[in-house]
C-alpha cells in the first residue's frame, strides 16, 4: 500500500471506552494500532492522527453515528454500499457472522487493490492501520473513522481469496459544508484563518525524514509496545530488504530484551527479516 501523504494533522485521543472493547484476533495477522492496553503495554502521550486521502482516525467523542456491518462466508458484506457526508465521524461496528476469519479494510480503490496483491505475497503480515480490522468468527470489531475528503472509496476483505471472490463494498462520501480553507467545519482547524491554512499548505512535509544508517535499517515511529507478547507496533518507511512500502505493522522481536527503554512515540531505526513466516526485528535503536 502506498504511504499516505499527510496533508494536516490534529491531536487524537488514544482509544477510549468505545475502542477499548474491540476484541483482538488472538494469533491473527491484524491488530489495531491503538487497541486495548494493559499493564504489559507502554504508551506515551496521544499520537497525532494523520490526514489521508480518504480521512483520518476519528475520536469516540466526535462520532456522528454508528454503522453495523456484517461479514459472511459467502464473501459478502451487508450492507454492501454506504452513503456518508464529508466531515462525518463514523463508528463501524463490524460483525463476523461466518465460521472463518474476515476483515474490513477501508481506503481508495487503487490502494486497496495494491494491498490485496501485497497480502498474496506476504500472508504472514501483521499490519496495524487504524482503518482496518480482522475479526474472528462470531466476534465483533470496531473502527472509528472521520471522512474529511469527498469521493468514492472501498471497504474490502483482503485475506487471500476473499477479495478475488468479490468481498468488497463501496463508500460514497458527498461533499459537505466546509470552512474557508476547504476543511470540514467540525475539524479542529475550522477556526484557523484562510491565510493560516494557505501558509500551512505550503509548509514542507518533514514527517518521517529520519535517515537510516544503511539500507538494512528502516526508519519508523513506535506506536505501541507490547511487553507481554514481545511485539512492537511501528509506523515505518519503506523496508527495502523485503521490498515492502511504508505502513503501520506489528513486529515480533528476536530478543524481547530489546523492548527495554522503548516507548510509544520513539523514533527508531530497525532491521527486520522473515523468520518462520513472521516479520522479526533483529536490531533496533533510537534515532538521533
Amino acid at each position: 500500500m502506498k504511504t499516505l501523504r499527510m496533508r494536516h494533522t490534529t491531536l487524537a485521543l488514544l482509544m477510549t471506552a468505545g475502542l477499548a472493547g474491540t476484541p483482538a484476533w488472538a494469533g491473527g495477522n491484524h491488530a489495531h494500532s491503538h487497541g486495548p492496553m494493559d499493564a504489559d503495554m507502554k504508551v506515551a502521550n496521544p499520537i497525532e492522527a494523520e490526514e489521508t486521502g480518504f480521512g483520518r482516525q476519528g475520536m469516540s467523542r466526535a462520532v456522528s453515528r454508528t454503522i453495523d456491518i456484517s461479514m459472511s462466508d459467502a464473501m459478502r458484506f451487508s450492507p454492501s454500499s454506504l452513503a456518508i457526508k464529508q466531515g462525518e465521524t463514523i463508528r463501524f461496528r463490524i460483525r463476523n457472522d461466518g465460521k472463518i476469519p474476515h476483515e474490513f479494510v477501508l481506503g481508495p480503490r487503487d490502494e486497496i487493490a495494491e494491498h490485496a496483491e501485497m497480502m498474496k505475497k506476504n500472508p504472514e503480515m501483521e499490519h496495524a492501520d487504524a482503518h482496518s480490522a480482522r475479526v474472528a468468527p462470531g466476534k465483533t470489531g470496531e473502527i472509528i473513522w472521520q471522512f474529511t475528503q469527498p469521493g468514492n472509496f472501498l471497504y474490502a476483505c483482503l485475506i487471500p481469496g476473499h477479495w478475488e471472490a468479490g468481498m468488497q463494498g463501496t463508500v460514497t462520501v458527498a461533499a459537505g459544508k466546509l470552512g474557508a480553507a476547504g476543511m470540514p467545519m467540525d475539524t479542529k482547524m475550522a477556526g484557523m484563518s484562510k491565510a493560516d491554512h494557505a501558509e500551512m499548505k505550503e509548509m514542507p512535509d518533514t514527517t518521517m525524514k529520519v535517515m537510516p544508517i544503511d539500507d538494512r535499517y528502516t526508519p519508523g515511529e513506535i506506536r505501541k509496545v507490547d511487553m507481554k507478547q514481545g511485539k512492537l507496533t511501528i509506523k515505518h518507511g519503506e523496508i527495502k530488504n523485503l521490498g515492502m512500502p511504508g505502513m503501520t505493522m506489528v513486529f515480533r522481536l528476536r530478543d524481547p530484551a530489546m523492548l527495554t527503554d522503548l516507548k510509544a512515540g520513539d523514533a527508531v531505526r530497525f532491521i527486520v527479516v522473515k523468520e518462520g513466516g513472521a516479520m522479526v526485528i533483529t536490531d533496533i535503536k533510537k534515532a538521533p
